[in-house]
């Protein structure tokens, strides 16, 4: 006969209790943001490269196998020749392929796997970024500034001590999204219990 085990072993009323599952605040594919009830985690999926190599990749398939396939088609102007374009075609297409593979595993990987960029520790009052620089909650401000050769803007933290990137926005990986402003309002409702 199994005897239920006490609160005290970590069972209660029969059942395993269990972590709470941190909420997810705001996933932009390559931008995580998770509420844990203490910590605010930020994750860098590290996509970013990857999916600006997929659509170079993805262009290129397109483009050679398009003409390779017109080529063997039309026979213009040959299609020998035409067939040489469509098997490197074919082979960008298996390489464009085995990137995106990479990149939705990367994505759905679990959280308990995932490093986080950047930490928000509401119960201490601490920002810490990627495991070493400690700086006290209010005197951090999450922002959006402009990227050189890029149309989307990046998110960084500033502190005293300067300003920190914890994801550089990319088109083709989502982007940062309204990040800066969960983050911040997550700093602010620190603040806010502190005072209280």
């Amino acid at each position: 006969m199994v005897r239920a085990r006490t609160p005290r072993q970590g069972w209660h009323a029969g059942r395993v209790s269990t972590p709470a599952q941190p909420q997810v605040l705001a996933d932009t594919g390559g931008l995580l943001v998770t509420d844990d009830g203490r910590r605010v985690l930020v994750i860098d999926r590290c996509t970013g490269a990857l999916t600006t190599f997929a659509f170079v990749l993805g262009v290129i398939t397109l483009v050679v196998g398009g003409f390779g396939l017109v080529a063997v088609i039309a026979s213009t102007p040959s299609r020998a020749l035409g067939a040489v374009f469509l098997a490197v075609g074919l082979l960008f297409g298996v390489l464009t392929f085995l990137v995106v593979r990479q990149i939705r595993q990367r994505r759905n990987q679990p959280l308990n796997q995932c490093r986080p960029v950047a930490v928000i520790d509401r119960k201490l009052g601490l920002f810490t970024y990627r495991g070493g620089a400690l700086v006290a909650l209010d005197q951090v401000r999450f922002a959006r500034q402009l990227q050189i050769g890029s149309s989307s803007p990046k998110l960084v933290a500033v502190t005293p001590g300067g300003t920190l990137v914890l994801k550089r926005g990319n088109p083709f990986d989502g982007g940062i999204g309204n990040v800066d402003e969960i983050l911040t309002a997550a700093a602010h409702r620190h603040a806010q219990g502190h005072r209280n």
